[in-house]
């Protein structure tokens, strides 16, 4: 019997991967490239065969209730769907400050080292110049010896194992692997506190909420601070004490890989207050998650010379009791954006129907997410809700049971079927257009501006060049393999003695400027950039190349 139920169990997803693989290959196409690695397939039929044979397969072997099976394919076949769509526009590209900082602090991590040597900053006499030679993501070490990873390190850990496994490439499957542990932890919350159907269910309008979408399938940290929390708090419902322990790590992971995680973290050992020995359980989570917490001020007292400073600079300038109304009509605005009138009816009956410990558990935690970053720096876009993603996960569980509910008011299997077959599909179609509204879908068509602008200072400027960039300082790092130099933090009374030591070294000097970058450097410098010859080099999509060269006064 138990060898039947896992045999239909797998034909079930097979058939809803088929689905939902069918369904992205009419409607998008498939085109996925990595290293050597390309998939591509442009027209359905293939799969749409293998789909048929899939489902003659498993009717053979028979359905107890037919509702019910129709019920649990489509939930199958949108968490499928959700999930091919991370894979199918997967960011592989390095390109701005976060993907950068991530990406190159792993490498880092895989040599065993947190401090980068910045040779190229001896050659400048500017007494800013470590902060010169850091770009994007990094920041000078406190006691001048190198630069170091302006961001949290715990996603930058996690890419440095999957880098050393599978080579440099794993840095980009981080994210949608972690998702894949997300939407588990979720499905096994859920089944903790309702049913399987109601588990389901939850997965998929997780997997449909368009910040998992969005941010599993780039490499940057916020699915591995959502991942952590989730199972933070899934360990924090199990029996053993060992359980507790690793839930309260898991919880201070979390907080390595977003400092701010800290009072949701803090709140995990009182979810794991429970069983034949609750105040044990508590205890040892507690010393679980204060030792991440520990982990984590060594981490910062290295990086940043006080274990109370983090990469992001003073916390007095990024928190204040001033942003905290903007704040929150930000967040209140962007949640009925981001989940919509259904899943808010959805809660609010979840909320109310459900049992002391799922509500005070999920509610509390969204709390805990929430408080820092009501105060935080103000910015007024729905995806500013993914700093809250950690605590919206679990509360979508609550929301999937009020949903159910309603599903099941009628007390009829196929009202019941139909009823989840139209939630999922409005959740889905909500999703799908705010991604397309934003153009989400086509952020790796954006990002590849990166490489190719990378490739265009490989090929076009000698070796030993350097260019001076903001935008693409870690980019032009990654692929066009030159020495970069932060402009924007050249003085401008500086710029002039930079070219010429960088000069003096052999090195050509180059600018890469993006989009109105170009206006903000001529402006920057625009009373010393007559004792340079300037020649405007080059072009690739918006990023502008010029080459900077001190010519004696004589000469000029």
């Amino acid at each position: 019997m138990e060898s039947s139920r896992t045999r239909n169990s797998i034909l079930d997803w097979l058939l809803a991967v088929s689905v939902a693989l069918a369904v992205l290959v009419a409607l998008a196409g498939l085109d996925f490239r990595i290293g050597g690695l390309s998939i591509r397939a442009h027209g359905p039929l293939r799969v749409l065969a293998t789909t048929g044979i899939l489902v003659a397969i498993r009717l053979r072997f028979g359905v107890e209730s037919l509702p019910a099976w129709l019920t649990r394919m489509v939930l199958l076949t949108a968490i499928s769907g959700s999930v091919l769509t991370w894979f199918r526009y997967l960011l592989t590209t390095v390109g701005g400050a976060d993907s950068f900082g991530y990406a190159s602090a792993s490498q880092l991590i895989a040599q065993g080292r947190l401090v980068d040597a910045a040779p190229i900053a001896e050659w400048l006499s500017a007494p800013n110049r470590l902060a010169i030679a850091s770009p994007l993501g990094w920041a000078p070490s406190p006691d001048g010896s190198g630069i170091v990873p302006a961001y949290p390190i715990g996603v930058s850990m996690v890419m440095a194992l999957f880098s050393l496994a599978t080579g440099s490439n794993g840095v980009f499957f981080v994210a949608p692997v972690m998702g894949l542990v997300t939407l588990y932890c979720v499905w096994r919350l859920a089944r903790e506190w309702y049913d399987h159907e109601t588990a389901l269910l939850a997965t998929a309008l997780v997997a449909w909420n368009p910040l998992i979408i969005t941010y599993a399938k780039q490499p940057m940290s916020d699915i591995a601070a959502t991942m952590w929390i989730a199972l933070a708090l899934l360990l924090a419902m199990r029996a053993s004490a060992r359980s507790a322990f690793c839930s309260g790590l898991a919880a201070g992971f979390a907080v390595i890989t977003r400092p701010a995680l800290l009072i949701a973290g803090a709140l995990i050992p009182l979810a794991a207050h429970k069983g034949d020995s609750p105040r044990r359980r508590a205890m040892m989570s507690a010393v679980g998650f204060a030792i991440g917490v520990l982990a984590q001020m060594i981490i910062q007292n290295l990086l940043f010379g006080s274990p109370f400073l983090t990469g992001y600079g003073s916390a007095a300038n990024l928190f204040s009791t001033d942003y905290f109304d903007n704040n929150l009509g930000i967040f209140g605005r962007h949640l009925w954006t981001v989940l919509g009138p259904l899943l808010i009816a959805g809660l609010v009956l979840g909320l109310i129907a459900a049992r002391p410990e799922p509500r005070f558990n999920s509610s509390v935690l969204l709390g805990g997410v929430a408080l820092p970053y009501l105060f935080y720096l103000p910015f007024d876009h729905w995806e500013t809700l993914r700093f809250l993603l950690p605590g919206l996960v679990p509360l979508t569980i609550l929301a999937a049971d009020g949903l159910m509910k309603i599903a099941r008011v009628a007390r009829t299997p196929s009202v019941a079927a139909i009823a989840v077959t139209l939630i999922v599909a409005i959740t889905a179609w909500q999703s799908e257009r705010l991604l397309r509204e934003s153009s989400v879908w086509n952020v790796s068509v954006l990002e590849a501006r990166y490489p190719l602008a990378g490739e265009w200072i490989n090929v076009n400027t000698p070796p030993g060049s350097v260019v001076l960039a903001n935008q693409h300082s870690g980019s032009l790092r990654w692929y066009g393999k030159r020495q970069t130099l932060r402009w924007d933090f050249i003085a401008p009374d500086q710029l002039v003695t930079s070219v010429r030591e960088l000069q003096s070294r052999g090195a050509a000097v180059y600018v890469a400027l993006e989009g109105n970058e170009a206006e903000m450097f001529d402006q920057r410098f625009g009373g010393v950039i007559d004792q340079l010859q300037v020649d405007y080099v080059g072009r690739i999509r918006n990023v502008s190349f010029r080459r900077l060269n001190y010519l004696p006064a004589p000469n000029r």
